[in-house]
């Protein structure tokens, strides 16, 4: 018989190694965005607004549904900061979710939500597409979107006793923007299949080689 064909232990062992190490590096992804206030019921004399979002790209979806995301992050580095007329930023980072919706009635969504401690702050930002065309599924969009994939956009910051809201005039990702969609890792049980495997192929070659 022949079996010059049957790998080799070393490069079986190689084979495994890239198979577990395989896994894609999570990666923060960071966007900055600027807009004008349109109503502020505050009536504090903001005219505008610039800031930033970051969230992790491996971040897992918290929602069982094939069309609706929600990518929960706690703490920094993930959250988002504004500033209004260049003034002090607003940094709010104790929860922040990234969120998408494909093809949701007949749109396409994507949009970041941020809160501090005690939920008296909020920031969101939301973006859609009306041809619902942007997204193929509700996988976390990463780096490259712009303001010109939407149709629409909206800021909203809320406080205690203040809403106010504007619209964005521009949305461009600064930093991960090549981020890639990360590999999952083998669970327990798949790794001691593949190494109950590799004894056996071990075994074999042995009974073989007798």
């Amino acid at each position: 018989m022949n079996f010059k064909y049957l790998p080799s232990l070393p490069s079986l062992l190689i084979l495994s190694c890239l198979a577990v190490s395989g896994q894609a590096k999570a990666s923060a992804i960071t966007y900055e965005f600027s807009g004008v206030v349109a109503s502020d019921t505050a009536e504090r004399g903001w005219r505008r607004f610039s800031g930033s979002f970051s969230f992790d790209s491996a971040a897992t979806d918290a929602i069982a549904d094939a069309s609706t995301a929600a990518y929960a992050h706690a703490g920094a580095p993930w959250g988002m900061s504004v500033s209004f007329d260049g003034g002090p930023a607003v940094l709010l980072d104790f929860g922040f979710n990234m969120l998408v919706s494909n093809d949701l009635q007949g749109s396409d969504q994507w949009g970041a939500l941020a809160q501090n401690g005690s939920g008296s702050e909020l920031f969101s930002l939301s973006l859609v597409d009306a041809s619902a065309s942007i997204f193929g599924n509700d996988a976390l969009p990463l780096g490259g979107l712009t303001l010109a994939n939407f149709s629409f956009s909206s800021f909203r910051y809320e406080s205690a006793d203040a809403e106010l809201q504007g619209q964005l005039g521009s949305l461009y990702c600064v930093a991960g923007c090549d981020a890639k969609p990360p590999v999952s890792v083998p669970e327990p049980g798949s790794l001691a299949l593949l190494g109950a495997g590799l004894v056996a192929l071990l075994l074999r070659r042995q009974l073989l080689q007798r």
